[in-house]
């Protein structure tokens, strides 16, 4: 097996077809591991990082996996960030894990001038990482610390969203026909989903301003230099592929919730909503999430995945949790 490191952006951009098919086949495939999302996060989160973006090929140049990571600091990171991204990841193609981290590992070798540490975040627990570097570490005189980070909380999807009603418990199934039947009384309620570039433009600026008014960290959020700038950019690349929609609930005109979700493979992840704090008791949000499962299940999706985080209204739906990991390695002659 070949490994090419890519340090240039300009050459990083143009190879995003040969990423996507890459990551398309894999067990790893996700949006935050396209290169549309990791593109985008660089242009506009990278300064004072490193690029060291790695392909894995086989003999005849066909890349078998890839490396998103770069140099942040001394520490080698994925190319992420704790606020946006909410999966991470090596791409090893199935069958060819063993011979692939051993070369991510010897390409590690090579970086101690630079690199005091490898501090590998938002790992899910089916990740081969998670076998692979630890042993590694272990045969090669590098401490290394796996804990549980966070959770994700995934649904996954009947065939028909009767079958889903009748699988939540007794209490979560009367709970959820409660809420739902506050909005019903609200007259005029209706649903829009927008997922055209050009629809996305304007509505993503309200969404803003609507997730703004939740708290004050999540306005402090959206003060983050350039969040606002990713959030375009990357609903605008994303728009291309038919990867996102915002819907939005709407009661005479007013938008009670939003809810942008990426609609990728056989999966729909719902990846940030915001609700109008004055019609809470309505629960508009619960309504609006409500809606999108049971569009998810017609379209024949398998999962939903509300993502990163213990928020209580995802119990609500039934989804249950599902471990994230962070792996930090530490080469002996770094310890203190």
């Amino acid at each position: 097996m070949k490994v090419e490191r890519i340090r240039d952006y300009k050459k990083f951009k143009k190879i995003r077809d040969v990423w996507n098919q890459a990551l398309f086949s894999s067990d790893q495939n996700n949006p935050f591991l396209t290169h549309e999302w990791l593109s985008t996060w660089w242009e506009c989160f990278s300064q004072g990082s490193s690029l060291d973006v790695l392909l894995f090929k086989d003999e005849v140049g066909n890349v078998l996996g890839m490396a998103p990571i770069m140099v942040q600091e001394n520490i080698l990171r994925f190319i992420a960030s704790q606020e946006v991204s909410d999966y991470c990841d090596v791409v090893a193609e199935k069958g060819r894990e063993q011979e692939l981290y051993q070369c991510l590992w010897d390409y590690f070798g090579t970086i101690h001038p630079e690199v005091d540490r490898i501090d590998l975040m938002n790992i899910r627990s089916s990740s081969p990482t998670l076998d692979f570097l630890p042993r590694l570490a272990s045969e090669n005189n590098y401490s290394c610390s796996c804990t549980e980070f966070e959770v994700a909380l995934v649904l996954e999807l009947p065939s028909s969203y009767q079958d889903y009603q009748e699988g939540l418990s007794k209490k979560k199934r009367h709970e959820l026909r409660r809420k739902l039947k506050r909005m019903g009384s609200l007259e005029g309620i209706r649903v829009e989903k927008i997922t055209e570039a050009q629809d996305l433009e304007s509505c993503i600026d309200q969404f803003i301003a609507l997730h703004k008014q939740g708290s004050s960290s999540k306005s402090k959020f959206w003060e983050e230099p350039n969040m606002v700038e990713f959030f375009h950019q990357m609903a605008h690349r994303f728009s291309h592929r038919k990867w996102i929609e915002l819907n939005v609930c709407l009661y005479k005109d007013r938008i009670l919730a939003a809810l942008i979700s990426f609609n990728y493979s056989d999966r729909v992840y719902f990846y940030n909503v915001a609700f109008d704090r004055n019609f809470a008791w309505y629960s508009p949000g619960i309504y609006l999430f409500n809606h999108c499962i049971q569009e998810a299940i017609s379209n024949g999706k398998k999962v939903a995945d509300f993502l990163r985080g213990r928020e209580e209204y995802k119990y609500y739906f039934g989804a249950e949790d599902s471990k994230i990991f962070r792996l930090v390695l530490i080469p002996e002659k770094s310890r203190t």
